[in-house]
């Protein structure tokens, strides 16, 4: 309903300790990109530059030389999203999946955004198509809610539904308080200003008779001719079997 979500973390100990609270599933996440009407693999990696690019590259050294070559300096060093992108992975890539990418995501042009929001997507000089290198990934066998519920399925742990923090707020006597909600709320009597925000719209769509509808459980759609994102196909995740798909 909200979208993929995947688990992955470094940690052993973090690893361990959530295996109390559900049985997992290895999943490795996968997504690629419909870029000139191709599937290429996101982030991006040797597999992409040579479909795209029509390369022959075989190795990490090569793709290296590759991205050097294309890569723009900036002897300050990036100052925006648009820089750091294109001094990452040059011009063509850029605007390929970066630049139409970022606008759809954020309604804003990358070089009015700061350097780390294309900072945090990684390039890889290989052939490895995850999308997070983290050692540890899988769903949960039996979904997200299991987790939590067990979680809190705990004498010493009350849980309020519909209540407004900053009403009990006074009320609260906590060791440690951890607050998830809108961040600027939080710091609204500061005079801080409200911060922008960007809403997701989701459609659902049912394609009968097929075993999948697309290669991946995600494929980014980042040409702006496109008017959505992505497309998620949740039958990839834990080798559903049914004989239609959303």
């Amino acid at each position: 309903k909200y979208g993929a979500h995947l688990f992955h973390t470094y940690y052993d100990r973090v690893w361990e300790y959530i295996q109390r609270f559900s049985a997992w599933t290895p999943y490795e996440h996968e997504v690629i990109g419909l870029v000139n009407g191709k599937h290429v693999p996101i982030p991006v990696n040797i597999h992409t530059v040579n479909t795209l690019f029509d390369q022959n590259i075989q190795n990490s050294d090569e793709m290296d030389v590759w991205l050097d070559k294309e890569q723009v300096k900036y002897p300050n060093g990036p100052q925006n999203s648009e820089e750091m992108a294109m001094s990452r992975v040059g011009k063509r890539l850029y605007e390929l999946i970066f630049h139409p990418y970022t606008i759809k995501q954020w309604d804003k042009e990358p070089k009015d955004l700061g350097p780390e929001v294309t900072a945090r997507i990684p390039v890889r000089n290989n052939y490895d198509g995850r999308y997070f290198a983290d050692p540890h990934q899988a769903l949960p066998s039996k979904g997200y809610t299991a987790i939590f519920e067990k979680m809190l399925d705990n004498p010493l742990i009350s849980v309020h539904l519909n209540t407004d923090f900053f009403e009990v707020r006074p009320t609260l006597n906590c060791g440690k308080l951890y607050y998830t909600g809108p961040v600027d709320r939080y710091f609204a009597d500061t005079g801080l200003k409200k911060l922008e925000y960007r809403s997701l719209d989701f459609e659902r769509r049912v394609v009968k008779n097929v075993k999948h509808f697309q290669p991946k459980g995600v494929v980014n759609h980042p040409a702006a001719s496109d008017n959505f994102t992505r497309i998620v196909e949740y039958k990839h995740f834990l080798d559903q079997t049914s004989d239609h798909t959303i």
